[in-house]
Parts: C-alpha cells; sequence; structure tokens
C-alpha cells in the first residue's frame, strides 16, 4: 500500500508540473500577440495628423487664395463686439474659413496632449531618443505653420510629423501602419515638389514607395488578408497614375491623383 501511494502521489505530482508547464507558454504567447499591434493610445496621435491635413484638404477646396480670403485668414482677431459685428458681415465662404480654423485650432491642441499620453509608452518600449526629438522638432513647426494659416506650411509639416510618428510603429513588428504612414508623407511631399515644379523630386518620392509596399506585403498574410492584399494593388496603381500625371497640365490633377492616394492607405488602415 506504501508503494502504491508513494506511486500514485508522483504520477499526480507529474501531472501537475506538466499543467503548470503547459500553460506558461500559452500565456507568453498571448503577450507576445498583444505587443505585435501599436497601441489605441498611438494610433490616436496618427489620426490626430490625418484629421489635421484632412481639414486642410477641404480648405484647399474652400479656398482660391484670392487676395480677400488671404486677408481674411491672417487678419488679426477683433474682440467683443467687434469681432461679432465683422463676423456678421463677412460672407458665407469667409465665415466657413474662419471655422476651420478654429477647428484646426483645437485639433492642434488635442494632438499635443495625445503624444504626451503616449510618450513614456514609446520610451518604454526603446523609441530612439533622437527619433522622438525630429518628431516633436516636426511637431513643432506644424504647429507654428498653423498659428501662420500657410496651407501650404501645415501640409509640409505635417507630412513631415506623420513620417516622424511613422518609425514609433516599426516598434510594433507587425504593425503595417507605419509603412502606411510613410505613403502618406510621399503623397503630400509628391504633391508639394510638384506644385513647387521640382518634378524630377516628386518623381523620386513616389519611387521610394516601392519599397514601404514591399514591407506591406511581407507583413501581410495572402490567406488572412486577401482584401488588403487587393487594395494594396490598388494603391500601387494609385502611385503610378500620380507619377505619370506629373508634368501635366495642372495641379488640380495631380491634386485628384493625391487624394485617391490617401483615401486607398485610409482604406488599408481600417
Amino acid at each position: 500500500m506504501n508503494k502504491k501511494t508513494i506511486l500514485l502521489g508522483s504520477l499526480i505530482g507529474l501531472l501537475l508540473i506538466f499543467a503548470s508547464c503547459t500553460k506558461s507558454p500559452k500565456k507568453k504567447s498571448a503577450q507576445l500577440t498583444q505587443s505585435k499591434k501599436a497601441p489605441e493610445s498611438l494610433i490616436t496621435v496618427m489620426e490626430d495628423i490625418d484629421g489635421i491635413l484632412d481639414s486642410i484638404r477641404d480648405m484647399e477646396e474652400i479656398l482660391g487664395l484670392s487676395p480677400g480670403e488671404f486677408e481674411v485668414l491672417h487678419s488679426e482677431a477683433d474682440s467683443g463686439d467687434d469681432k461679432a459685428k465683422k463676423e456678421n458681415k463677412m460672407a458665407p465662404k469667409d465665415e466657413e474659413i474662419l471655422r476651420e480654423w478654429k477647428t484646426i485650432d483645437e485639433k492642434i491642441e488635442k494632438l499635443h496632449k495625445d503624444w504626451n499620453a503616449y510618450e513614456s509608452k514609446g520610451i518604454k518600449k526603446g523609441a530612439n531618443i533622437e527619433k522622438g526629438q525630429n518628431l516633436k522638432k516636426n511637431l513643432n513647426s506644424f504647429t507654428r505653420s498653423i498659428e501662420n494659416r500657410n496651407i501650404t506650411s501645415i501640409m509640409d509639416d505635417g507630412s513631415k510629423t506623420l513620417f516622424s510618428l511613422s518609425h514609433y510603429f516599426d516598434l510594433y513588428r507587425d504593425e503595417i501602419l507605419g509603412d502606411l504612414a510613410r505613403m502618406k508623407y510621399i503623397a503630400y511631399q509628391a504633391y508639394l515638389k510638384a506644385e513647387g515644379k521640382d518634378l524630377k523630386e516628386a518623381s523620386r518620392l513616389l519611387g521610394t514607395a516601392d519599397g514601404y509596399m514591399t514591407n506591406l506585403r511581407q507583413k501581410l498574410d495572402k490567406d488572412r488578408d486577401k482584401g488588403k492584399m487587393e487594395l494594396l494593388e490598388k494603391l500601387s496603381l494609385s502611385i503610378g497614375d500620380m507619377k505619370q500625371s506629373l508634368g501635366g497640365t495642372g495641379m488640380k490633377l495631380l491634386e485628384v491623383k493625391r487624394d485617391i492616394i490617401l483615401e486607398n492607405i485610409e482604406e488599408l488602415e481600417d
């Protein structure tokens, strides 16, 4: 009886040890899976930047940047009743412009707060200090451009801020948002270079998208992410279309091509 009891006890002990060993890897695996994707706090920062740039694109449609509109955008703020009277005399278009700027001012303030909420997480994750400083530099320039109401500078500094932020997404192994942020940067910058008549640089920028496309294909699963793979090809074609449109009849065509690229990227983010 004693031998049987000892054997039974040993068997139970071995089973308990085996059970505990099999549970540990599962727990570890779950932790690894969580770290493969970016946290919501980081995604929110990117959405804040996108939101401001979207508002600027809306502003492009409202603005013809005529002398009158330019004067309204850069006029000093009035106070009290004088301001109310002035606003009442404004054309609906000018009132809409002022409303847009007010919204953008609120969005940039939120962006700074959301970045502050995430920053410590990035540092703990091992973010490069130099890249963090570069992001802050671009974010500050972005903010100053908004204060100056300079559409071109806002688009320039905003897309550079997106590019700086993309490095933080690289801290999360299977995250595709970093490469998508870099593609947005390319779309905005290529448009701005073309606007500045630097078609060679615009073409070069669009050509750099190939490397990011390769990264995205490697991160997506051909079977599980079939829909995204199709969207990726759609994105690739839209980038090629913009490149072919360089040197065309005007900026409106490139604006349309740029927006198609950005819409395709937005679909991939969903």
